[in-house]
C-alpha cells in the first residue's frame, strides 16, 4: 500500500467516525466527494431501446429514425487570467454555455432523413411561418367581415345602427381570435412567439438527460462511395442540462464502492443484480425505480441559467 493508499485509508476511517460508524474495512470509497453514492447498486434492469427524441415548440416531439454514431459534450469554465507586475489575478466568471457536437448518419432513410432533421433544425422558421399565416388569415376575415356588413346595411339607417352593434360584438369576438393567434392567450398582454424565443425553448431528450437550448450549424455530407447514405453533422448549444443518466449495460460497475476490481465474488458490486422484462417487472419494483431516478434526479441535477 503506497502513501497515497494510507492516506486515503485514514481519511476514510476519520470520515466514518465522525458520521458514528467503524466499517473495520480498508476499501477505499469516494462516496464522500460524490453524489453518486445516491444511487443504488444491483437494482433491477430492464432491456429497453433509448433513443434521441427532440421537443420542437409549437411542432411537439420528434423521435430520431436512428441514434446518432457519435455525441461530444463540451463544458467549459469562464475563468481570466491578467499578468500583473505583482503575479496573476484571475476573475472567475462561472461556467460557458456547453455544446453538443452530434454526428451520425440517416442510414436506411435516406435523404427523407435529412429532410427531418433540417426542419428539427430550422423548427423556428417553420412555426413562425404557421403562425404568422394564421395571423394574416384572421385579419383578412376581420377586413371582409366589416366591408360585407358595412355595404348590406348601410351607416344612415336603424338597420345601421343596429350593424354598428353587430360589428362591435363581431370586433370583440375577432379581437379575442386575434389575440389568442398572436399571443398564445386571449389576455393580449402575453407576449407573442418570436423566431428567438422558438428557437431557443429546443430541447433534446437522451436516456435520462435533458438538454435545451438551440442549433448554431447543420451540414450535411454526399459522397460517391456510400451512395444512398448520408452523414449530418449538428452543432447544439447548451443554456441548461437537466436530469439523470444512469448505467445501462450488464458489465457497468459502481464508481463509487472501491477501485476496479473485476473479481466475480468479492469485486465491485454490478449497477444491476437481475433483468426483468418492462412488461413483467411487477408493480413494486415499478414504483421503487421510479422513486430511485427521482431521488437521483433530485440530488445530481444540474442547472444552467438561461
Amino acid at each position: 500500500m503506497d502513501i497515497f493508499e494510507q492516506l486515503g485509508t485514514l481519511y476514510d476511517s476519520a470520515q466514518d467516525a465522525v458520521r458514528g460508524m467503524n466499517t473495520g474495512t480498508n476499501t477505499t470509497k469516494t462516496d464522500n466527494i460524490t453524489q453518486q453514492s445516491f444511487i443504488q447498486n444491483e437494482r433491477d434492469g430492464v432491456a429497453k431501446r433509448q433513443m434521441v427524441k427532440w421537443f420542437l415548440p409549437e411542432t411537439g416531439i420528434v423521435e430520431m429514425f436512428v441514434n446518432p454514431k457519435m455525441i461530444r459534450y463540451s463544458d467549459k469554465k469562464s475563468i481570466s487570467p491578467t499578468r500583473t507586475k505583482g503575479g496573476f489575478t484571475i476573475q472567475y466568471w462561472g461556467e460557458d454555455l456547453g455544446n453538443l457536437s452530434i454526428d451520425g448518419t440517416t442510414a436506411s432513410s435516406g435523404i427523407e432523413g435529412i429532410n427531418v432533421l433540417y426542419s428539427i433544425y430550422r423548427n423556428e422558421q417553420v412555426a413562425l411561418d404557421s403562425l404568422a399565416q394564421a395571423f394574416e388569415s384572421a385579419k383578412e376575415k376581420d377586413l371582409s367581415t366589416d366591408g360585407i356588413l358595412e355595404n348590406i346595411i348601410g351607416s344612415d339607417s336603424l338597420l345601421g345602427s343596429i350593424g354598428d352593434l353587430v360589428g362591435l360584438g363581431n370586433d370583440s369576438i375577432t379581437n379575442s381570435i386575434n389575440n389568442v393567434i398572436e399571443y398564445g392567450n386571449i389576455n393580449p398582454t402575453i407576449q407573442k412567439p418570436t423566431l428567438a424565443s422558438l428557437a431557443f425553448q429546443t430541447e433534446m431528450y437522451w436516456s435520462g438527460w435533458v438538454f435545451r437550448g438551440f442549433f448554431t450549424a447543420f451540414t450535411v455530407n454526399e459522397s460517391a462511395e456510400s451512395i444512398g447514405l448520408f452523414d449530418y453533422h449538428m452543432d447544439f448549444t447548451v443554456t441548461q442540462k437537466r436530469g439523470t443518466r444512469l448505467n445501462y449495460m450488464p458489465w457497468h460497475r459502481s464508481a463509487v464502492n472501491g477501485p476496479s476490481n473485476s473479481d466475480p465474488v468479492f469485486g465491485v458490486p454490478y449497477s444491476f443484480g437481475a433483468l426483468r422484462s418492462e412488461n413483467t417487472q411487477p408493480q413494486s419494483a415499478r414504483l421503487a425505480q421510479s422513486i430511485l431516478t427521482r431521488s437521483a434526479d433530485k440530488q445530481l441535477k444540474s442547472y444552467r441559467p438561461l
